[in-house]
């Protein structure tokens, strides 16, 4: 990736000039606290925040439709993150131990949500499934130890083996 393990970099402010951000891009930059991403970004790869252990808050912006697998796997610090309802897709373990994330919305316009893709997402306390979800995938939400509700809409047809395991404060449906 073009800024993988810049252990040093705190924050980035990205031009707009710049269309994608592509896979492992900024991977492993354990200090990056912040980073704004314009309009004119289109699409964000695979593992693109993978393990920056101190981001804090991310605002995806509103031309960017999917977010791929492990873009940000053990974001452990990430507190704040702004989806946009351009959003369809939330890749597997997009979202892997985000420890620290204690409300998310995922936009309405979603249609699949990846296995383990909230897996280890300790702080959140509820979460609203979109009406377009079919599956609900294995691990999805597992430890997820502060979930106390869950909202799954008429249209889910399959929960997947341990979606929801130990998610021990889970107590409505």
């Amino acid at each position: 990736g073009s800024f993988y393990d810049c252990s040093s970099l705190t924050s980035i402010e990205i031009p707009d000039s710049v269309t994608s951000i592509d896979s492992d891009a900024f991977s492993w930059c354990s200090s990056l606290m912040s980073i704004e991403i314009p309009n004119s970004v289109k699409s964000i790869g695979e593992s693109a925040f993978f393990c920056c252990k101190n981001l804090k808050s991310i605002t995806v912006p509103n031309t960017v439709t999917v977010i791929k697998k492990w873009t940000f796997y053990c974001c452990n610090s990430l507190e704040n993150v702004v989806l946009p309802n351009s959003i369809t897709s939330i890749g597997e373990d997009a979202f892997y131990e985000c420890k620290n994330l204690v409300t998310i919305a995922i936009p309405s316009n979603v249609k699949s949500i990846g296995e383990s893709a909230f897996y280890g997402c300790k702080n959140i306390t509820s979460i609203s499934i979109p009406k377009g979800v079919v599956n609900i995938e294995k691990d999805t939400f597992s430890y997820c130890e502060s979930l106390t509700k869950v909202t799954i809409p008429n249209g889910v047809k399959n929960i997947k083996e341990e979606a929801f395991f130990y998610c021990i404060k889970l107590a409505s449906l």
